[in-house]
């Protein structure tokens, strides 16, 4: 795998890959951009894309030929040695990008030192290192195996290695203020590491994982200002965080007034719903009176029948016979004699 290989690829400059994210630390005013070793220009295309004028410092030669076709400024040099820095001295550039850079150098301190001399004031050095305190570094090395590859945490270029903690105090050393990290997180099981971390009995990967939060941080970026500029940063940091809260509490004012007229709303229909309400319990306390009264009048027409038929009932008369029937004609004939 040549060098040129191993530092081109391609991304989603609006997804959630970590050169997306780090582009998006950049201010998109379309300022100036001092890029170093920027491969065959990954990031530097989409920088251009978003109208930035850049320069970039590289000493590649294949990597070179491709970034000439770019348009954009070209320093050839190895950033070990000082050439670089006099072909750019006196000038000054809003942002400085030394992604995945740092840990290629031998004295990286000796860069920091002189970079600040290249911000812009309010300008931002942004920075992207490996982080060799990874979690599948360690399992590997639990597995007695620290081999170099051709690229990854442990590329065979990588001459420097850094934690969040070290990188921070070589910041500090050199005379630059951390403003933003940010996180590159990748599980173990996708990373080149993934044997070693199954290789590893799961009692030791518990033990590895207890109480570390970082364990999964593949990269570490932060955004870094010279220390010199931190009250110009902080004023500026405040003035938007203001304006952020003026913005959030706008938000806030027009979710809470839409949800007050849908609360007025629910509580006239509240407020006709009990009305309702109040009517039925009327009509059916209504209902209930009435139902006492029918029962009422119910037991006394029952109380009134049973009576009835308690009372003894008068005998019948005898049926007319024969014999009566005779008795009257014969009545009736005297009568005609």
């Amino acid at each position: 795998m040549t060098n040129i290989e191993r530092y081109d690829y391609a991304f989603d400059p609006d997804g959630k890959e970590w050169a997306a994210r780090l582009l998006r630390r950049i201010p998109s005013d379309g300022g100036s951009v001092l890029e170093l070793g920027p491969g065959p220009g990954a990031m530097t295309r989409v920088l251009l894309a978003r109208g930035h004028r850049v320069t970039v410092v590289e000493n590649d030669p294949e990597a070179l030929e491709v970034l000439k076709t770019l348009g954009v400024e070209v320093i050839p040099g190895n950033l070990d040695g000082t050439d670089w820095l006099d072909a750019i001295a006196g000038r000054r550039f809003d942002a400085v990008m030394a992604c995945d850079v740092l840990e290629h150098l031998r004295k990286p301190e000796d860069v920091l030192q002189r970079l600040s001399e290249f911000v812009a004031p309010m300008g931002r050095l942004l920075i992207s290192v490996p982080n060799i305190a990874y979690a599948g570094v360690l399992a590997a090395m639990r597995n007695g195996i620290f081999d170099y590859s051709d690229k990854g945490q442990l590329d065979r270029t990588h001459v420097r290695f850094f934690t969040k903690r070290s990188i921070e105090k070589v910041l500090l050393d050199c005379g630059w203020a951390p403003r933003i990290w940010e996180a590159n997180r990748v599980p173990v099981e996708c990373s080149e590491f993934a044997w070693y971390w199954s290789a590893l009995p799961g009692e030791q990967r518990q033990a590895l994982l207890a109480g570390w939060q970082d364990f999964d941080v593949y990269q570490w970026m932060v955004v870094v200002t010279p220390s010199i500029d931190a009250s110009a940063w902080e004023l500026a940091e405040a003035r938007g965080t203001a304006d952020r809260l003026r913005d959030e509490l706008q938000a806030l004012t027009v979710v809470h007034q839409r949800e007050r007229a849908s609360l007025l709303e629910h509580q006239k229909a509240f407020s006709e719903a009990k009305d309702i309400i109040a009517k039925m319990q009327l009509e059916i306390k209504d209902l209930r009176t009435d139902m006492e009264l029918l029962r009422t009048e119910k037991t006394a027409v029952e109380a009134e029948l049973s009576a009835l038929q308690a009372q003894p009932q008068p005998e019948p008369p005898p049926p007319a016979g024969p014999w009566l029937r005779l008795q009257r004609r014969l009545l009736g004939r005297a009568d005609g004699a």
